[in-house]
């Protein structure tokens, strides 16, 4: 197969190092690997940009990885064990102060308002009952596989910035998500793909 490993940037910032060293040591498993960096006026402009690439050179899937994303060499291996349209890696979330605050970048299936994340603990109990695939309301996308299909499914924009009339928003990524449930199309999580997010420190989702 084909994917196209994708890193969206805007044009005032770049790829973290440790990001691009964990994207060219994941382990191809025999498949044909693309590696690209798309840049947008923001994010949501660079991951269009990367779904209309996907599609254009006919790649069977695109990894999105954030730029201050590190994600294990053995993703690939995992994440195509049971192929799936929209599949996340585990990463961490941050606090406003930008340290790891335990929970992981995935929200619970039926949390329409994003709110209830899943835990570092979490994982490890869903890892321990062997469950390599959870459905999942939304996630962030530092680190996610979706078959190139799933862009001809869903109308464009596929990735854009939603703000509602009381104030709220819904990230680019989320937006995606939400998206994708209401054309019948479901959202997992691999608990076994562990990321680490480039903070003060790499944290890691463990």
């Amino acid at each position: 197969m084909k994917i196209l490993i994708a890193v969206p940037t805007t044009p005032f910032g770049g790829i973290h190092p440790d990001c691009f060293k964990s994207v060219y040591g994941l382990d191809p498993c025999g498949n044909w690997l693309v590696f690209d960096y798309v840049s947008g006026y923001d994010c949501a402009a660079a991951r269009n940009k990367i779904a209309r690439q996907a599609i254009a050179e006919k790649s069977d899937y695109v990894l999105m990885v954030d730029s201050d994303t590190v994600i294990p060499s053995d993703a690939l291996r995992l994440m195509l064990e049971e192929p799936a349209d929209v599949l996340a890696g585990c990463c961490p979330h941050r606090d406003t102060s930008n340290v790891y605050d335990g929970r992981v970048n995935a929200t619970r299936l039926g949390e329409f308002d994003y709110t209830w994340f899943y835990t570092a603990d979490d994982l490890a109990k869903l890892r321990a009952q062997g469950v390599t695939r959870e459905k999942i309301h939304g996630c962030g996308f530092g680190a996610t596989l979706v078959r190139t299909d799933v862009f001809e499914r869903i109308p464009w924009p596929w990735f854009s910035w939603t703000e509602y009339p009381d104030g709220r928003c819904l990230s680019e990524d989320l937006s995606f998500c939400q998206r994708c449930h209401e054309h019948g199309i479901d959202v997992l999580l691999d608990p076994r793909v562990v990321c680490g997010h480039v903070m003060r420190r790499i944290e890691w989702a463990v």
